[in-house]
């Protein structure tokens, strides 16, 4: 906004053809029998710092227009343009995303409704959002698993459970699997995981969503 064409600041103009003098600085607001005039001059820049509506254009801009930087109840407006919401109930306690959080949010879940429903995509995206290892499999039987590979936090959990942003394809299931690997893991010898009769095939456990 601060580079519009304005009688202020004329060096910043890209075209100068577009302009009707460009021998002299004076604003092409004045006519040309007054231009020399410096009470015009006062009397013009004082209308133009009072009428000047760009400082607020810019402000609008930053604070409510632009997804990027807005906040507050206007960050509110653009969740609930993209169908998410910053309140949520985390262990049970009622709790409000700050404005970063909700905005990664807002810009996810904008993804994920212009995106495709394919495995790998799911993968990419669930990655990025938990920031852990996860892996889809379909079925193909209207169900799916995805399996993330770690701990997610309570936060991340009641995401996954309250926004729907799993982009998941039309079906009926989708089963979430959380896999911490440990000591307990079975494996062959050498790699310093459990043998037989001690160690476990799969130490997961199911979120509900």
């Amino acid at each position: 906004m601060s580079d519009s064409t304005t009688w202020r600041n004329i060096l910043s103009v890209s075209d100068f053809r577009k302009l009707s003098n460009v021998r002299c600085l004076i604003s092409i607001a004045l006519q040309s029998q007054y231009s020399h005039s410096q009470k015009y001059q006062q009397l013009a820049m004082l209308f133009n710092e009072e009428l000047d509506a760009s400082p607020q254009l810019d402000y609008f801009f930053q604070k409510i227009l632009n997804p990027a930087t807005s906040q507050g109840v206007f960050l509110d407006w653009w969740g609930r343009r993209v169908g998410v919401n910053r309140n949520l109930v985390i262990d049970n306690v009622d709790t409000r995303l700050d404005d970063e959080l909700f905005r990664f949010l807002i810009f996810y879940r904008a993804v994920v409704n212009v995106s495709n429903s394919t495995s790998a995509t799911i993968n990419k995206l669930l990655t990025k959002l938990i920031g852990l290892p996860a892996f889809v499999n379909d079925y193909q039987d209207m169900s799916i698993n995805i399996r993330i590979v770690g701990e997610p936090t309570s936060v991340q959990i009641a995401i996954l459970k309250n926004y729907g942003l799993l982009n998941r394809p039309a079906g009926v299931l989708a089963n979430v699997e959380t896999v911490t690997p440990s000591n307990l893991v079975f494996g062959f010898f050498g790699q310093k995981l459990l043998p037989f009769n001690q160690g476990v095939f799969n130490p997961s456990k199911t979120i509900e969503i």
